[in-house]
């Protein structure tokens, strides 16, 4: 009879070769996991960062949204030394004056005319007097009839603003979204 051949033992090392190798479930939790917070961060990431929906009805239109984007220029007028009219003594008057301008437009056309603005905004300014000027009103007013002034000068008015109190009256304010000039800004003011 044939005898049946006995396998060779097999060495641990064989055994541990032919088994597959055991899959640890803490690592694939982990990936699972880091995964998961990519996926969610990117999401996030996503809905933060992008673009805003547009506005639903009732929103501004989109010229009004553009200008309203645009930042203000500050246009330097430059120091101004006058004279103002006699009170008790002689007084002068040293200001910086700075224009605040919404319309981009305007900063060219005030560069073509500042000679003339010059003129104007000086002319204005020998004709106050000390106590005028003395009172938060009284500068107010001032910071009023330079921006007429300065909008005669660019052919926003038609009619040109009194320079003289006896002329008459302050003028009559004009919004910023009509004329592009925001604010008249006195960035120094002293009267000695």
């Amino acid at each position: 009879m044939a005898r049946a051949a006995k396998p060779a033992p097999q060495t641990a090392e064989a055994e541990e070769a032919e088994a597959p190798p055991k899959k640890s479930k803490k690592k694939l939790i982990l990936f699972i996991a880091a995964v998961v917070l990519l996926v969610g961060g990117g999401a996030a990431a996503f809905l933060l960062l992008g673009p805003a929906p547009a506005p639903k009805h009732g929103g501004t239109a989109p010229a009004e949204t553009a200008r309203s984007e645009i930042p203000p220029k500050f246009i330097d007028l430059g120091q101004f030394t006058a004279n103002l009219i006699r009170e008790e003594e002689d007084r002068y008057l040293q200001v910086a004056i700075s224009l605040k301008v919404t319309n981009p437009e305007l900063e060219e056309k005030i560069k073509e005319n500042k000679p003339e603005i010059l003129h104007r905004v000086n002319m204005l300014l020998q004709s106050k007097l000390p106590s005028e000027l003395a009172t938060f009103d009284g500068k107010e007013k001032l910071a009023q009839q330079i921006k007429a002034q300065v909008e005669y000068v660019l052919g926003l008015r038609k009619t040109a603003p009194a320079i003289s109190t006896e002329q008459g009256a302050a003028p009559v304010e004009t919004g910023a979204s009509k004329s592009g000039i925001a604010d008249v800004l006195f960035t120094s003011f002293i009267i000695q």
